[in-house]
């Protein structure tokens, strides 16, 4: 009898201590994020529209993975919210998928920033982060649309090469103090480029650096930092981009501040060319007064040369050797996804999320494999832990077939699906499923 009444004791204890643990990291988050709303309410209020137009400050969300619970700036326009001192507190809709993003919510566009992902000891690096999630949320009032990369070159051996040189063209742009000098490594930037679009043309690279890359300018115009620090800082970040993979869609935000910054230095008004439609390739060559052919054959050439001028032989032969090891992993997701039963998943407005960062792997001519995805649609979530194949025509999702596709619930190794209760798993033909209402 003893026994029992020490067990229960312990359980009561555990679970007093679980709440008050629990009640304390509640009003830590809460004074938390009066105190982040505050700082971004001063910087947009600071700037007042200067620099895009628009005061960036609106509905904002902060979100904690684990259980998503919301701290939030402002009530939900259906009153789903509850208020303590400023804050605005709830649950996050099993529905809406997590991320740093902007999202319409009940008839509102939304700020959502992670509550892991904003750092709580160093300012700068948090104010550019909720700037950039800010500026998500009004870039179709500056006429500029959300857009998908279609860069899957950048994770192959030939365009990664070509952005990594680049970048390193653009890291003496930024470090140089000469506006003839920055002039120069300009133009041999935007020579890089223009071989790599010729040579890849179903690109939209210069779409996707509006969208992401002007985002992430305004984190860092806007995040306190002067803009002769801010160069530095990208010009010290280019060295890590330069060891990364996944560029297909974080590309840039590198390309996107350091340009808009090598601008800025010239005293080059040139936002409103972005809001017009302009490009960045295209402002740049009209600030460095030179005409770039249209001949993959000569931009070939000049690009060997700007390889030879910047010392970059290393960069191409460690591109070459990275990309070599890459072919056991394209084997890999070729034999656990296509060479078995598949699963194929129409792509009906299906909202996913996924890490920019990890490296995109073509296959074929089929699609791109992402490591890890979060799916939500009518039928259901599935969240995918190690490889998932995205067709590049965009129209279908295909992972590898469960082996029991009677449950609604499936746990397999490289992923979790959870179908609705009025949806199940069909055999389309042999070793082909789907998703498809029940009858």
């Amino acid at each position: 009898m003893k026994k029992h009444i020490v067990a229960t004791w312990a359980i009561l204890f555990t679970l007093i201590f679980e709440l008050n643990f629990a009640n304390a990291q509640n009003e830590k988050n809460i004074e938390l994020s009066t105190k982040y709303f505050n700082q971004l309410d001063s910087i947009c209020k600071a700037d007042n529209g200067k620099l895009w137009g628009i005061n960036l400050y609106g509905p904002t969300m902060f979100v904690v993975a684990e259980n998503k619970q919301i701290y939030a700036n402002m009530q939900a326009n259906n009153n789903s919210l509850s208020s303590d001192n400023k804050i605005f507190t709830g649950k996050l809709p099993e529905n809406i998928n997590l991320a740093n993003t902007s999202f319409k919510w009940d008839g509102e566009m939304w700020t959502m920033v992670l509550w892991n992902a904003i750092p709580e000891n160093d300012q700068y690096e948090r104010n550019k982060l909720l700037i950039h999630e800010s500026w998500h949320r009004i870039q179709d009032q500056l006429g500029i649309p959300a857009v998908l990369s279609q860069n899957t070159h950048l994770d192959q051996l030939k365009g990664s090469t070509l952005l990594k040189l680049e970048l390193t063209v653009l890291k003496q742009a930024l470090l140089a103090s000469k506006d003839s000098n920055i002039k120069a490594s300009l133009n041999d930037a935007l020579t890089i480029r223009k071989y790599r679009q010729l040579l890849f043309p179903s690109n939209n690279e210069n779409q996707f650096e509006r969208h992401e890359g002007m985002a992430e300018y305004t984190g860092y115009k806007l995040c306190g930092l002067s803009d002769d620090i801010v160069r530095m800082i990208l010009a010290k970040k280019t060295d890590s981009w330069i060891d990364k993979d996944g560029l297909t869609n974080s590309f840039a935000y590198i390309t996107g501040p350091a340009y808009g910054f090598l601008f800025d230095k010239l005293n080059i008004e040139w936002l409103s060319l972005i809001k017009t439609g302009k490009s960045v390739p295209e402002i740049g060559i009209s600030i460095t007064n030179t005409q770039i052919e249209n001949d993959t054959t000569i931009l070939g050439i000049k690009v060997k040369n700007i390889i030879n001028r910047y010392n970059a032989e290393q960069l191409v032969k460690n591109e070459t050797n990275k990309f070599e090891l890459q072919k056991q992993l394209i084997a890999k997701y070729k034999e656990t996804i296509l060479n078995g039963n598949q699963l194929i998943i129409p792509n009906n407005n299906i909202n996913f999320s996924y890490n920019p960062q990890e490296p995109l792997i073509p296959i074929d001519s089929i699609g791109v494999v992402y490591k890890t995805m979060r799916l939500v649609a009518n039928w259901g979530i599935l969240e995918v832990r190690n490889g998932i194949l995205r067709t590049n025509n965009w129209k279908a999702f295909i992972i590898n077939a469960p082996k029991d596709t009677s449950s609604n619930k499936i746990e397999e190794v490289n992923y979790t699906l959870t179908l609705n209760e009025n949806w199940k798993l069909i055999k389309v033909k042999e070793g082909i499923f789907t998703i498809a209402v029940k009858n």
